[in-house]
């Protein structure tokens, strides 16, 4: 679940299982935190850290978290779009 803070909201991972869109907070590791800051970065979402937790701004739906989730994992991806 996210929680909301000031129009933020903490980012969790999500991944689909079978034919639903799930939370994954065991995803959260140092590197996928490294690699979901890339993503937000490379499509100029804001974002913040607080206490240890990522943040994201705005409204951003289920299907863009999974899709900036998926990217995050996905090493090709993080080089061929690197942030200026």
């Amino acid at each position: 679940m996210f929680s909301c803070q000031n129009n933020y909201r903490e980012y969790i991972p999500i991944v689909l299982s079978g034919d639903e869109l799930v939370e994954v907070p065991k995803m959260m590791t140092e590197k996928h935190r490294e690699n979901i800051i890339h993503v937000l970065k490379y499509y100029g979402e804001n974002w913040k850290m607080e206490n240890g937790k990522l943040f994201i701004a705005g409204k951003i739906d289920r299907e863009i978290l999974w899709n900036y989730t998926t990217k995050a994992n996905d090493s090709k991806w993080l080089v061929e779009h690197r942030i200026n």
